[in-house]
């Protein structure tokens, strides 16, 4: 439930920021602004629900990949290069298919690196929070399966969507990321 909650709160707080105009053109009465709200915080709950099926979804992944490779080096390997392959993705096929002649391919290596640097960031605040082995599986979740999970947003290729979802799945994802050893953790037991 937290993570419906923390989506909804993303994408209004992220559509304030990012558009503005969009924002005051919802304010100009007190129905608007809140019919307005309410759609943007069931569209961010959503994208919450995306989040929590990918999270899930790498988590199942992550074991059955443990058990295929039956080495943690050999699968984070495979995961490194699959972060690489994504971030290549994110800027070729996006320049194939979106960009004008004015436009270089430069322009598409923006998001992937700002994604890649969050998720690197965050990726090593999630291994600082347990243990070294926890890095590349935390920067796969945050790089990979955040940009899997905003296709939808990436294909139209309107700039404010990809913003919101991508923001929004992100957060999501790095609050899931960073509670789940805490949700998982064992109770302490008290000493008599």
């Amino acid at each position: 439930m937290t993570t419906l909650l923390v989506g909804g709160l993303t994408i209004l707080a992220t559509s304030t920021l990012i558009n503005w105009e969009g924002f005051q053109a919802i304010t100009s009465s007190a129905e608007e602004f809140l019919a307005g709200a309410i759609f943007l915080f069931a569209v961010g709950m959503t994208f919450s629900a995306i989040s929590q099926m990918g999270f899930f979804a790498y988590l199942l992944v992550n074991r059955l990949a443990l058990g295929l490779f039956k080495s943690k080096k050999v699968w984070h390997y495979t995961q490194i290069v699959l972060i690489l392959f994504t971030f290549f993705d994110l800027v070729y096929f996006r320049y194939t298919a979106f960009a004008t002649h004015q436009e270089t391919w430069l322009n598409y290596v923006i998001l992937p690196t700002v994604l890649l640097i969050v998720s690197l960031v965050f990726a090593y605040i999630k291994a600082q929070q347990t243990n070294e082995n926890a890095f590349v599986p935390a920067l796969f979740v945050l790089f990979v399966v955040t940009t899997v999970e905003a296709v939808p947003a990436l294909v139209i290729n309107d700039p404010i969507w990809v913003m919101l979802m991508l923001c929004t799945l992100f957060v999501c994802n790095v609050w899931q990321l960073l509670w789940l050893h805490r949700l998982t953790a064992e109770p302490k037991k008290k000493s008599a």
